[in-house]
């Protein structure tokens, strides 16, 4: 009978010990920007694949509080932060290409926007992009 309630206070034990030591995870906060181009200020739907891509702008941000890259195939970049914040964001795409006719041609795209990172939700956003020369 001893040894009965000595397993039943061990395993009590080692319950209480995993159900109040377990680590909190800190929520984090993810980001999903759409850059497409626009001529007028309306959204055109048409995405910019491969435009440069920087979050936090400021020099006083932290580290942590910064991101850059380039979009994907669909005009689209994912980042996440660990903490929320307000932050600057700006995307650029500075291209030169050769047509067919070897024509050369310089596309230059430019927006900016601001986005209000939400701890354990993930943000998205729209960025556009006017072209200009």
């Amino acid at each position: 009978m001893k040894k009965f309630a000595f397993v039943c206070y061990a395993l009590l034990a080692v319950c209480l010990v995993a159900l109040f030591s377990q680590c909190k995870k800190e929520p984090v906060c993810d980001l999903v920007l759409r850059v497409h181009k626009t001529t007028t200020g309306i959204d055109t739907a048409d995405a910019i694949p491969h435009c440069f891509v920087r979050v936090g702008l400021e020099d006083n941000y932290a580290d942590f509080a910064k991101a850059e890259g380039y979009t994907d195939q669909n005009g689209v970049f994912t980042h996440t932060f660990r903490y929320e914040a307000l932050l600057d964001v700006q995307a650029v795409l500075d291209t030169t290409y050769t047509d067919t006719n070897n024509v050369a041609h310089h596309d230059y795209f430019v927006g900016s926007g601001r986005v209000k990172l939400e701890p354990g939700e993930t943000v998205e956003q729209y960025i556009l992009a006017t072209e200009s020369r």
